[in-house]
């Protein structure tokens, strides 16, 4: 284990001082770290895009419209494309409940048919759920129904809009002319007497 100058003998013979081998063992545990397979990592995945949800609405019947029961035969709107559209009634003051549900076609809109509802005020709303999921809920509309139509309301005449004219012009004002009086007839001055005819 020593050589003949009585140093130790290291198993590289040329390498006299122990301060050498730390390089040489960093640049070991180096490559080994860099040469080890690393575990596969799962490539990192980036949520799609979704196209942004149609609002659903009611359009007919309009909101806060009267109707007769005759007259209610649908309600008909729009939502997203190709969405269950769910349909929920509220018998005003109660609270609301599912009626029915239908699926609205590729350009969003929907229909549902009505039975006979007895007369009274509800309330309608829809909610569309699209196929990922995402619900998009329309605004509660009222309706009013009625058995017969409300007395047609008594027609007055128009009020006339009373124009007032404007003055007539007045034309100066002139002295009245005094009235004419004829000459006085001449009568005889009793100074003077009229010739005697003989």
């Amino acid at each position: 284990m020593f050589n003949a100058q009585g140093k130790p003998r290291y198993w590289l013979g040329t390498y006299d001082a122990w301060h050498l081998l730390i390089p040489i063992a960093l640049i070991a545990v180096l490559g080994a770290w860099v040469l080890t397979p690393k575990p596969a990592t799962a490539p990192r995945t980036v949520a799609p895009v979704l196209p942004p949800l149609t609002p659903s609405a009611i359009t007919l019947p309009t909101a806060g419209s009267t109707l007769l029961v005759r007259q209610f035969t649908a309600i008909q709107g729009i939502s997203h494309p190709q969405a269950r559209v769910f349909l929920f009634l509220r018998q005003i003051p109660n609270s609301e409940q599912l009626l029915t549900e239908t699926r609205s076609a590729t350009n969003g809109v929907f229909q549902f048919t009505m039975a006979p509802f007895p007369p009274g005020d509800y309330g309608f709303r829809v909610e569309a759920v699209s196929a990922d999921g995402r619900r998009a809920p329309s605004p509660e509309i009222s309706v009013r129904l009625i058995t017969a139509p409300p007395p047609a309301p008594t027609k007055k005449a128009p009020a006339s809009k009373v124009v007032p004219k404007p003055p007539a012009k007045k034309a100066p004002a002139t002295k009245p002319a005094p009235p004419k009086q004829s000459p006085p007839a001449k009568k005889p001055q009793p100074s003077q007497t009229a010739p005697k005819q003989d």
